[in-house]
């Protein structure tokens, strides 16, 4: 069986247009202090897609509920 580790690692232009981003959003987003995790190959920046999974369900914000909801 042949496997491509670079399979689940697009490159950051990659990445951003399977997403509907720009790079420099993604670089954005990269850039933060608890920024989107990336990885170095040579000169190019590559994207583990499971890791950028994880890392935005950790930052999903889910809103106190309404006061009309509250019992």
């Amino acid at each position: 069986m042949d496997y491509n580790i670079f399979d689940e690692w697009p490159t950051e232009a990659e990445f951003a247009k399977a997403n509907g981003l720009t790079k420099r959003q993604v670089a954005r987003m990269r850039s933060r202090k608890d920024g989107l995790p990336f990885a170095k190959r040579g000169k190019e920046i590559i994207i583990h897609v499971p890791t950028a999974r994880e890392w935005l369900k950790k930052r999903l914000i889910t809103p106190n509920p309404s006061r009309e909801g509250r019992a």
